[in-house]
Order: structure tokens, then sequence, then C-alpha cells
């Protein structure tokens, strides 16, 4: 048996028409090798730091609301970024900056080519302007990058004789969603 049966019968009704096929075939090579060609550094950079963000929503949401089986919950990026708690919390004070990391992810999503300006990440440079303070960096992907471990430690519970500290601390901490997202 086969994999692919009737695969015969497809091409001898398509040779007609083969001449056009091959153009077309063509055509959509050519925008395949134009995207292959990009620089795919920065793709890869902005995916990386998305995922692991990914991975501390993956473990803060389900323990800060004492939610059993998140995993089957299936939810997006966006919708766990818009779960994070807005005030009162550690997190809200990066949930913004998530919530603007996917919008550059999603960028890419529908443009391989994108090239991050810094005023896509004004929330993110902010919240690295408090918690990096006199650090600068080089372009928008760089300062995306160093967002990922402030994300993170924020994303995480404190331990057990720290956590009344971090709920004074973060009392008064309110956070909105960024224009546009």
């Amino acid at each position: 048996m086969r994999d692919i049966e009737g695969i015969e019968e497809a091409m001898a009704v398509l040779q007609p028409y083969w001449k056009e096929i091959e153009a077309d075939f063509d055509r959509q090579n050519a925008k395949y090798l134009s995207l292959a060609a990009t620089d795919h550094v920065s793709v890869g950079r902005v995916l990386r730091a998305h995922l692991i963000v990914e991975n501390f929503m993956n473990s803060f949401i389900p323990g800060f609301f004492g939610i059993e089986e998140f995993e089957e919950l299936r939810l997006s990026f966006v919708q766990k970024a818009k779960l994070l708690p807005q005030q009162n919390s550690s997190a809200a004070f990066v949930r913004p900056g998530i919530i603007q990391l996917n919008a550059v992810r999603n960028k890419f999503g529908h443009r391989l080519n994108h090239v991050v300006e810094v005023h896509e990440i004004e929330v993110i440079v902010e919240i690295l302007a408090v918690s990096r303070r006199g650090v600068s960096f080089e372009t928008p992907v760089a300062a995306i990058e160093a967002f990922v471990p402030v994300a993170c430690a924020f994303l995480s519970f404190p331990p057990e004789h720290l956590r009344d500290a971090f709920l004074e601390a973060f009392r008064n901490v309110h956070s909105l969603t960024p224009q546009g997202e």
C-alpha cells in the first residue's frame, strides 16, 4: 500500500496546465527564497524571549489563582498575559511589557523581515529604566532580551519568609494595558 494514492491521475489532469503551474511555482519560490534570506537572528531572539516568558507565566498563573490542570485550558500567550494581575502583585509591574513583547512577536508572524523599533517597546524600556537603572541597550531586541529575566523574576513567587514583604511592596502597584495591544 502506498501512502499517497491517485497522484498519477492528478498529474495527468494537470499536465495540460504544466507551464502555468511551473510559472506560478517560480513566483511562489521567489517569495520563499526572499523570506528565507532575511535575517532570522532577530526573529529567533524575540521568539526565545517569548517562549521563556510564557514558561514562567505557565507556573505563575496557576500558582497565583490556584488553577489545577492549567495546561488543559490551552490558553494563548495573550490570554495568559491578560490573566496576569494588574495590581497588588509583582506581576502587575511586568504585565504591560509582556503584552508588548507578544505584540512584537506577532509582527514577526506577519512579516519575517520586521525590524523592531524603539517605539514598539516603550513599556519594556520604561520597565528596564526602573529595574535596570543606568543600563542602555544597543538595539530594541537587546532591550527585549534584557526584559526577559526581569519579567521572569517578577513572575516568580518569593520565598515564604519574604511573601509578606512582597505583598506590602506591591500593594499600590497598578498597571495598564499598553495602547494598541
